[in-house]
């Protein structure tokens, strides 16, 4: 007996996304929580001064929030599109950019050890498996980074040189677009022969 053919749904494409991005969203809790936990170490030992303690925790709880808001949308709504998914996870890559951004600040621009944040939302814009995705994310991650670290120098002039600021713009702002080409290798079609 035949096996009756049933239709492609379009359920497919949002099933593996919901999965993924559901995923994604556990990761950035994982980020989180290691941000809070740094952040209480940092204060015990007196590393940090209380502004910067106070500007940390607001920004994880900023982040904390919208998170959860998110992955609570992400679950809770039921769709046969992946648009609802997509909007989620494209509001997650925007959020961790500007947290990485206002990181870089807070942290002397520049001499910031959080240039690896800006990882975290290029990686995740490449779940959609959309090249323009992840090249849109690289493009704001890199005009986020350099806005920050441009911005710091010119408020605290004499911090460091010009030719180190740019120097440093120019090589981190690279190797967020070589984790993006190496990412796009990852997700190209299937090109089997």
């Amino acid at each position: 007996m035949a096996r009756k053919q049933t239709p492609k749904s379009t359920t497919s494409s949002a099933g593996w996304l919901r999965s993924d991005v559901s995923w994604a969203l556990g990761a950035n809790f994982l980020l989180i929580a290691a941000y809070i936990v740094t952040t209480i170490i940092f204060d015990s030992w007196n590393l940090i001064p209380h502004d910067a303690v106070e500007q940390r925790w607001t920004a994880a709880g900023m982040l904390l929030a919208l998170n959860a808001v998110v992955w609570f949308a992400a679950r809770s709504i039921r769709t046969r599109g992946d648009v609802v998914y997509r909007a989620a996870l494209y509001t997650l890559v925007i959020a961790d950019i500007i947290f990485a951004s206002y990181n870089i600040f807070w942290e002397r621009g520049m001499a910031s050890t959080s240039v690896v944040l800006f990882a975290v939302p290029i990686i995740m814009a490449a779940i959609a498996r959309s090249r323009t995705a992840l090249l849109t994310a690289t493009v704001l991650a890199v005009a986020g980074y350099s806005t920050a670290a441009v911005r710091y120098f010119n408020q605290h002039y004499g911090e460091g040189f010009r030719v180190q600021l740019y120097g440093y713009v120019f090589f981190y702002s690279a190797l967020m677009f070589v984790l993006a080409a190496l990412l796009a290798i990852l997700i190209r079609p299937n090109r089997s022969g």
